[in-house]
């Protein structure tokens, strides 16, 4: 399996994602057609999930996100939820958020209340 790399762009969001479990989604995201640009994301994460892997760890940071991007990334981490649920693996999400971002401190606490695997809200921005 290969890693997934994605540049990112004015509204695209780098997207790093590779073999050994280490994911990273950083950036502005509010791509055009968002289900088409998190569509590959989705598929290469649902793959990986596959080969039952012994660890994952997502980092998540956004600056700004529209709210259907907000949706795929919530399909995403349901996605990884859902694997930790039943092999209780090594899962992780860490949601940084800039220092005094309100909103997006908010967002990732949301999401935090919808999942139960491991899922950290930090200020320390990447």
């Amino acid at each position: 399996m290969n890693s997934l790399l994605i540049s990112p762009e004015t509204n695209k969001p780098k997207v790093t994602f590779s073999e050994s479990g280490v994911l990273s989604i950083t950036g502005r995201s509010i791509p055009e057609h968002p289900i088409k640009f998190y569509k590959p994301i989705s598929d290469w994460l649902e793959e990986f999930i596959a080969t039952s892997p012994i660890k994952i760890h997502l980092t998540i940071y956004f600056d700004y996100l529209n709210t259907h991007s907000t949706e795929c990334i919530v399909t995403l981490v349901k996605m990884l939820d859902d694997y930790y649920q039943q092999s209780k693996s090594d899962v992780t999400v860490v949601w940084n958020f800039e220092n005094g971002d309100e909103d997006m401190e908010s967002l990732g606490l949301d999401i935090k209340s919808f999942v139960g695997l491991p899922f950290i809200v930090e200020d320390s921005p990447i």
